[in-house]
């Protein structure tokens, strides 16, 4: 009889231990993410919303293949990595710089538009004429305005808030221009993969 109170008592203070265990380890976690800024939960926010969108994405074209483009989808890879850059930097600065995010998207664009352009020209050189001249020159330009948008803003690194602020308005009002007339190119089913 003493052998079961005795194995009950120790199941009871195994249970007990556990639980407090548990409740320790639960307050830990409140009190580090009461310990994350703001800036710092935003963005873990926003690289999970990026990596679910991406998920999404390759979900879709798992069911169905080529539901979406192989160029959409390495936009929204894309996503993922700036995601990714804009939480090092908030953790290794400890806040968020628009600025800086803005070059990093800037630089991410860059490489994209690059990629794009050098895809479509490697295509047409394999079988020439698969692309019109005025798709390749189209991206061969979008790749050089990149380049050149990224030079300007990192020429501003040491520019006046002011000056900063009207470069990144400026790159977000071209970039929906280019959503715009790509929206409506698409719309017109005028456009290929691009």
């Amino acid at each position: 009889m003493k052998l079961s109170q005795t194995a009950v008592a120790l199941g009871f203070l195994v249970i007990v231990a556990a639980l407090s265990y548990q409740a320790g380890s639960a307050a830990q976690a409140t009190d580090k993410a009461a310990k994350e800024s703001l800036e710092t939960r935003c963005a873990r926010a926003q690289l999970r919303l990026a990596e679910l969108a991406l998920e999404k994405a390759q979900a879709l074209n798992r069911k169905v293949p080529g539901t979406l483009t192989g160029a959409t989808v390495a936009r929204i890879a894309d996503d993922v990595e700036y995601a990714k850059l804009q939480l090092q930097n908030v953790l290794k600065s400890g806040g968020f710089d628009s600025f800086q995010a803005c070059l990093d998207r800037a630089e991410m664009s860059l490489k994209l538009a690059d990629s794009r352009y050098k895809t479509a020209r490697d295509a047409n050189q394999r079988s020439p004429g698969v692309l019109q001249p005025l798709d390749l020159e189209r991206w061969q330009l979008a790749a050089e305005l990149a380049r050149m948008r990224l030079e300007h803003g990192r020429s501003l690194a040491t520019a006046s808030p002011q000056a900063k602020l009207e470069f990144q308005l400026d790159l977000m009002s071209d970039e929906l221009s280019q959503v715009k007339q790509q929206t409506y190119l698409l719309g017109q089913n005028r456009l290929g993969q691009f």
